[in-house]
């Protein structure tokens, strides 16, 4: 049975979960949908993303932890014990992401009494908790904070243990795979040498330089530097929600209602080189793209249940009708396979940033025509429409498959086995980390539903923070929205060995290993990969190598 998605386990709850949901899919697609976008899902040109929850309920949430915990007064424990709970039921009242987008000025106010040690250990508990398979039985919650901004003396203590706490890792040292932490990059707050919280951000690079986490989301980006940096930051893997046409610039109390992802690559091959008609095939998948949108939006008005959103007013205008509640999420039509589809449109293979630097003019003339429609779908329809940067980590290899047997037959971007996602550099370019950014980081200011700019690391830069420093100060100084740093992550599930391990653990000769990489924005084990991304694994190549 082919994987959907890294995050899940084979037991049996899963494989009964797996069973309803094709079910369901295919019911929807029967006598649902409507023909053209079944026909746009099955043929691999627009995917519907979790289709099973069509007419059910929406995809992410940014929320506060007091929307969840109220105002009782709680021990640190107690909040944590508490919250832990909300999260296994929220998460398991939707299809995404929550993300909790100011979090260290939510928990300073249960800290008090209680020493560093004892809350160390139970965030570590509360880490633990989120770490189990309690999303349908068979998936961890996907779970996103939000922190670094908080100046406050209670703020930045918790911040440093909650970095502290996650640092230390599982009873045997080996890292969690959740929650991601994002650290909020602001000046005058963090970045500068002399802001308050510039111990934080330190703190928070020594953190990443062994564990992949925290990311980093940029405050002062080009698309969030007029928006209150408290309410804004990442839930899910990557989705961004700011604009609003019914109230605040917030992602707190809104989320993305649902997603579509339009395979650029397949446009491509049906234009045979023509430009001006790959440009009319995008418009037309656009168009379609946003009546997908728009009747999910109708279907989730008159089917979903969002009862429980509305009974404890998670949701903005909770009160209101539910098509007036539901208007203030976002509904975003992502993509895939840009360099794939350049690739393909002039016939041309890249090997190094230098190859497709020709390109890059036309590449970004795409994404923006792509974001001018989307914002006038967003004036035509009064809707939050955005444009998101796809993860696309199920569909990166069926998309691929799908147009290899029936148009790419013979194409080396088929062969590969996967297409890249959104505007990312292909992992096999050879590119140095500023050329991969300086690539990348126009397209951040044009995805305003979210993005994220990876770096990749040849191994561990455990004690060498000033490597990690480098890239990270750089992106945000590109104007990228969203970073994160990728490097091999093994560990010993014998000896506790972590770092960079072949075949045999180089302490005690175990072949028990662990193998973390970062797959679309959160971590997973290498061998709970779908079949594209391990592809894809195999061919990443470093930007940087400090070896």
């Amino acid at each position: 049975m082919e994987k959907e998605l890294a995050n899940y386990q084979a037991n049996a709850t899963q494989r009964i979960v797996k069973a309803g949901e094709d079910k369901l899919k295919q019911e929807l697609l029967d006598s649902e949908i409507p023909e053209f976008a079944v026909h746009n899902h099955k043929t691999k040109a627009v995917h519907i993303h979790d289709l099973e929850f069509y007419s059910i309920s929406h995809n992410c949430i940014g929320i506060r932890v007091q929307h969840l915990l109220g105002n009782k007064e709680y021990s640190v424990k107690q909040a944590l014990r508490e919250l832990g709970r909300k999260i296994i039921w929220l998460t398991n009242m939707q299809s995404g992401g929550i993300g909790f987008i100011d979090f260290d000025s939510d928990m300073a106010e249960y800290v008090n009494t209680d020493s560093d040690e004892e809350i160390i250990e139970e965030l570590r508990e509360f880490f633990f908790d989120l770490n189990v398979f309690s999303r349908k039985g068979c998936e961890k919650p996907y779970v996103t904070f939000n922190f670094g901004l908080n100046t406050t003396e209670a703020g930045r203590r918790f911040s440093r243990l909650l970095l502290k706490a996650y640092a230390e890792g599982d009873e045997n040292g080996n890292p969690f795979i959740f929650p991601n932490l994002v650290f909020k990059l602001k000046a005058l707050i963090n970045i500068d040498e002399e802001s308050p919280n510039h111990d934080l951000y330190i703190q928070a690079l020594k953190v990443t330089s062994k564990r992949m986490v925290p990311t980093y989301f940029n405050c002062d980006a080009p698309g969030n530097k007029k928006v209150d940096p408290n309410n804004i930051g990442i839930m899910g893997c990557r989705t961004r929600v700011v604009s609003n046409l019914y109230g605040k610039e917030t992602g707190i109390k809104r989320g993305n209602i649902a997603c579509v992802t339009i395979n650029l690559v397949q446009l491509a091959f049906q234009c045979s080189g023509n430009v001006n008609t790959f440009y009319d095939l995008l418009n037309k998948k656009m168009a379609e793209s946003k009546e997908i949108l728009l009747h999910r939006f109708t279907t989730l008005c008159e089917k979903g249940d969002f009862s429980a959103l509305r009974r404890h007013n998670l949701y903005e205008n909770s009160d209101k009708p539910i098509d007036e509640m539901l208007k203030s999420g976002t509904l975003s039509i992502g993509f895939i396979g840009l360099w794939d589809a350049l690739s393909v449109l002039h016939n041309v293979k890249f090997n190094d940033a230098k190859d497709m630097s020709p390109y890059t003019e036309e590449a970004l003339s795409i994404i923006s025509k792509m974001r001018e429609i989307v914002d006038g779908y967003k004036d035509e329809c009064k809707l939050n429409f955005s444009l998101l940067a796809s993860a696309a980590e199920g569909v990166s290899g069926s998309f691929a498959e799908y147009d290899s047997k029936h148009l790419g037959k013979d194409s080396f971007v088929c062969a590969k086995g996967y297409y890249t996602n959104s505007f990312h550099v292909p992992v096999f370019i050879n590119a140095d980390y500023i050329q991969k950014i300086d690539l990348e980081a126009p397209f951040h200011a044009l995805c305003n539903g979210g993005c994220i700019t990876y770096v990749e690391m040849a191994e561990m830069p455990g004690n060498n923070i000033e490597a990690t420093k480098e890239v990270v100060d750089y992106a945000y100084k590109s104007g990228c929205n969203y970073i994160g740093i990728n490097f091999p992550l093994d560990n010993c599930k014998d000896c506790g060995f972590i770092g960079r391990i072949m075949n045999t653990c180089p302490k005690c000769n175990s072949t028990n290993i662990r193998r973390l990489r970062r797959v679309s924005g959160y971590l997973a084990e290498e061998n709970r990969f779908t079949a594209g991304k391990r592809k894809e694994m195999l061919l990443r190549k470093s930007n940087i190598d400090f070896s």
